[in-house]
């Protein structure tokens, strides 16, 4: 990380607790708040904080000013942090066959895989690891673009997936939410897509329920091997289609 990196860093940082500083705002409510979003930070990208470390920023800062802001050079420049050998080379691994995805798709993939732990394991040490090895840019080859399929007509084949979304307050909780969805190959078009507070099998099949009440049933669903896309329900949901049944 470069000076005027460490400098940005810190000004972000310093953003984010003066208007507790200036006493602009219930502080304690306004931490609950940027406690409770995602923030792009200069270097790391999109980050979340727990409430102990924000009232470090600013304990640290009223005692020894702007500078205790910056973040400290680390002394294992050139490792990758929080992941052993054996971690390192299963994320190379799942990058060499996902070349296609961003690499915001990539990390999501990465955790639902339970390949890393976010809590452990950060977007940009990710990011870090995969450029050191040449793997940080999606592929320019035709055969593995984001539209290697090519399907002519609407409804012949939708891909789901589901994605980590923000976190929401509620009833004082913090709480993490799941974005599912269905997208129709040929048109693009999302049938229907939805947020829970659970990532499992119930939020699926009603996003997939809704979906095909708005907009007709797929001939073939793509999904990854996610646990949620591959219980028994919906093996015999897959086989209902093939077979041209209307209900899953």
């Amino acid at each position: 990380m470069t000076n005027e990196e460490r400098e940005a860093v810190a000004l972000f940082r310093y953003g984010l607790i003066a208007p507790i500083l200036n006493k602009h705002c219930d502080w304690q409510v306004y931490l609950q708040e940027i406690c409770a979003q995602k923030h792009n930070v200069p270097y790391y990208g999109l980050k979340e904080f727990s409430l102990s470390t924000v009232e470090r920023w600013l304990s640290e800062y009223r005692k020894w000013g702007f500078d205790e802001l910056k973040p400290k050079p680390r002394g294992d420049k050139g490792r990758t942090r929080a992941l052993s050998a054996d971690d390192q080379e299963a994320v190379l691994d799942l990058r060499r066959k996902n070349m296609h995805l961003s690499m915001a798709s990539f990390y999501e993939m990465a955790i639902r895989r339970g390949v890393i732990e976010p809590q452990n394991v950060s977007y940009h040490s990710i990011n870090r690891l995969l450029s050191n090895h040449q793997l940080l840019r999606m592929s320019k080859d035709p055969s593995v673009q984001r539209k290697r399929f090519a399907y002519d007509t609407v409804n012949t084949l939708w891909q789901g997936d589901a994605s980590v979304g923000p976190y929401l307050i509620t009833d004082s909780r913090k709480c993490r939410t799941f974005l599912f969805a269905f997208l129709d190959d040929c048109s693009r078009l999302i049938p229907h897509a939805q947020f829970f507070f659970t990532e499992n099998f119930e939020p699926m099949k009603t996003v997939l329920k809704e979906a095909m009440l708005r907009r007709g049933q797929p001939k073939m669903l793509y999904v990854d091997n996610g646990k949620v896309y591959t219980s028994n329900t919906v093996n015999a949901g897959d086989k209902m289609l093939k077979n041209g049944e209307q209900k899953m």
